[in-house]
């Protein structure tokens, strides 16, 4: 598959219907990702054309967004991540990653079922693409998170992402409660950086998020895969 092109999924489960789309067919979400990210204002760089884009819809209502980028070949260093942590030692241990990005939920739908809609697609794209490794950037408040909480999960040596950015935080420098996101994605086995970078453009920090698919326990997986079992 050239680079740009889309892997298509398209999946009904109850009153959701999630797809992966095309940069031109994501307008839904991109507003979305505005609203969530910037207040309204348009939230757009130049990792969305080649990135695919995952809708989550009820009744033709976008609920639920994520960008995603297919990376094959090692080329996980040359990412949205990769921009702002050096990547290298990562992308050779698993050459082939899906990066995943500005993942948000509209504020004013409280169903889990969206999330876990999101979360079998990207397994059942996972599979696809028989990558490695589930990554991206887990945003915090400027506040941080507990501390305590991260510094038990940091990625091993092996493939631990090393610093790039110009203004970093240690993990022992951040408190504060748990984003939702992040506490799911460390409950599926993710590892996190070393160190958390401050985003100035959207007003938060981050920190690399890593979940080995082999991490992923057997039960957790078994229950996505049938999530769209029968879709």
């Amino acid at each position: 598959m050239a680079k740009g092109m889309t892997r298509r999924m398209d999946v009904t489960v109850g009153r959701l219907r999630a797809r992966l789309v095309g940069v031109a067919e994501a307008g839904t979400g991109f507003a979305l990702r505005a609203r969530t990210f910037r207040g309204g204002a348009t939230d757009l760089d130049g990792h969305d054309r080649d990135a695919q884009h995952l809708l989550v819809e009820d009744g033709g209502v976008t609920c639920g967004y994520a960008r995603i980028a297919l990376q094959r070949d090692g080329t996980a260093a040359d990412g949205y991540a990769g921009g702002r942590y050096d990547l290298a030692t990562f992308a050779r241990v698993f050459p082939r990653a899906v990066e995943v990005g500005r993942i948000c939920l509209a504020p004013e739908r409280d169903d889990p079922q969206v999330l876990r809609l999101m979360l079998a697609m990207l397994a059942r794209l996972v599979g696809a693409e028989r990558a490695q490794v589930l990554h991206g950037c887990a945003s915090l408040s400027m506040g941080g998170c507990g501390s305590l909480a991260l510094t038990d999960r940091i990625a091993p040596e092996a493939w631990r992402p090393r610093p790039r950015a110009a203004e970093t935080a240690p993990l022992t420098a951040l408190s504060g409660p748990m984003p939702p996101l992040l506490r799911m994605w460390l409950a599926l086995g993710a590892s996190v950086s070393d160190h958390a970078v401050f985003d100035r453009d959207l007003g938060t920090l981050h920190v690399h998020t890593a979940l080995p698919v082999a991490a992923i326990p057997r039960n957790r997986a078994q229950r996505l895969a049938g999530l769209l079992s029968d879709a």
